[in-house]
């Protein structure tokens, strides 16, 4: 019997492995009686100084006294390269309890003297930095350190570095400029401030979070985990986590979308592909419990819903078709038939677009008459997309690490690199901004979709997959 089994799991492996599962980065086993810190630095400077600087050890000071040393590898800041930028210092584990200051030890300082750096003089006490910081950790929560530096108020007497450092712990936030990212690889999700353009905080949620979907008023972010098979109920005003859902059918759940049970409803029904099982679940909001499983295609590999059709859409990458399910009962009411290997698809302009990786097509389909109107060719193998500013074309290569703009005739206008693995993207039409997630390189590119080119890079956790924008 066990020998059966092993069998029966072989042709399952072998599904995850070929079909875009092993490009993202692995489950990490996190420590569930500590608090994640993930300090992060920034320049406050528009032209800085050119100075550079080597923290060698952070800690923390309890209320009594009591240091306790969570980072002892050098990390090196640069403030010509940091720019008006952000830098992922550290990512470290501490336990809980309650904490008054922060001590930065400065192993080294130099600064830009035409065309030479000097060596500056380090701080007193052997380069020792104490700053205000007054925290209580949580086990297992996740909190980001952001530490605002003024590289031009940083040298005394011209050669003395007194590093004019702000360190600000994580709060909650009402402001209706944010985006989420899912990290696969880890076991949290990082919230940006979009105005910023900085991590301003971090939620621990399940392992292998994956995709997420906001409800009707945007206070609740459903985030799935995969490597627990629940969701993450995540109050987007307190950022601390409200609920848990089990999903008690399926295998290997991914991707998720949020549909109201009306036009002026609070709650609604969430969809949740299950790659393994070829399979969505059918959630209720209101009572947190799956109420329907509706088989679909081999191998669902991505989820999009149209509110105003009251109709789900699910891109099945091994049998090479679209799944169209109607919310009113649940059901699925067509199957159109696309090329090889579809592995994603967005809602736009009266048309579903579904990028079929295998065959470097995009399948144009009308929702009306339910069949393919137009195949686009592409250069790149498209992986997800988006349609937006003045119903315009983005789409995802992860295969070629690249980004693929698109005119409103859907002809590319240019290709341009983003970082190892793009996968997950989010489009913000009034600050004139698209986030790339970056899978494969822990990051997110921010581009400017006019000038159609990278213009900064946020670092995340592992393996970073959904985005997920919310507006005031």
């Amino acid at each position: 019997m066990k020998i059966l089994r092993s069998l029966l799991l072989i042709p399952l492996l072998l599904l995850a492995s070929c079909a875009g599962v092993s490009d993202l980065s692995p489950e990490t086993a996190y420590p569930s009686h500590d608090a994640r810190l993930l300090f992060y630095i920034h320049s406050t400077t528009y032209i800085p100084t050119d100075i550079r600087f080597t923290i060698s050890e952070i800690s923390l000071e309890s209320a009594d006294g009591t240091l306790t040393v969570l980072a002892n590898r050098p990390s090196s800041v640069s403030s010509k390269e940091l720019g008006r930028g952000q830098a992922l210092l550290t990512e470290v584990f501490a336990r809980p309890g309650a904490y008054r200051r922060i001590r930065f030890v400065i192993s080294s300082a130099t600064v830009s003297r035409t065309e030479n750096h000097a060596n500056l003089a380090l701080p007193p006490s052997g380069g020792e930095v104490y700053l205000p910081f007054a925290v209580n950790l949580e086990a297992g929560e996740s909190h980001v350190v952001t530490v605002a530096w003024d590289p031009s108020s940083s040298i005394e007497k011209g050669y003395i570095f007194s590093p004019n450092f702000r360190v600000q712990p994580q709060a909650p936030s009402a402001r209706g400029l944010l985006l989420f990212i899912s990290n696969s690889g880890s076991n949290y999700i990082s919230i940006v401030d979009r105005s910023l353009e900085r991590v301003i905080a971090a939620v621990t949620v399940g392992p292998k979070p994956m995709g997420m979907a906001l409800n009707a008023t945007k206070d609740t972010l459903y985030v799935v985990n995969s490597g627990s098979r629940n969701i993450s109920v995540v109050d987007t005003v307190q950022f601390n986590i409200r609920d848990t859902i089990e999903i008690t059918t399926g295998l290997d759940p991914t991707d998720i979308v949020f549909v109201q049970d009306a036009d002026d409803a609070i709650e609604g029904k969430l969809y949740v592909t299950n790659r393994l099982s070829n399979d969505v679940a059918v959630i209720s909001t209101v009572s947190k419990r799956v109420l329907k499983t509706i088989p679909v295609g081999t191998r669902p590999s991505h989820i999009a819903a149209d509110p105003h059709r009251k109709e789900v859409y699910v891109t099945n990458e091994l049998s090479n078709n679209l799944s169209i399910i109607s919310t009113v009962d649940d059901s699925v009411v067509s199957t159109v038939r696309v090329d090889n290997r579809p592995t994603g698809c967005a809602v736009g302009d009266n048309y579903i677009y579904v990028f079929n990786e295998g065959a470097n097509t995009i399948s144009v389909i009308s929702p009306s008459t339910r069949k393919v109107v137009e195949t686009v060719v592409v250069i790149k193998p498209p992986r997800r997309g988006i349609k937006g500013f003045n119903e315009r074309l983005f789409v995802a290569s992860t295969a070629s690490d690249t980004l693929l703009f698109f005119n409103r005739n859907n002809v590319v206008t240019r290709v341009i690199r983003t970082g190892r693995g793009p996968v997950g993207l989010s489009g913000d039409e009034d600050r004139n901004r698209l986030y790339v997630t970056n899978s494969g390189a822990d990051t997110v590119s921010i581009i400017d979709p006019i000038g159609e080119r990278v213009v900064g890079e946020l670092t995340v956790g592992k393996g970073p997959y959904g985005a997920v924008r919310l507006d005031k």
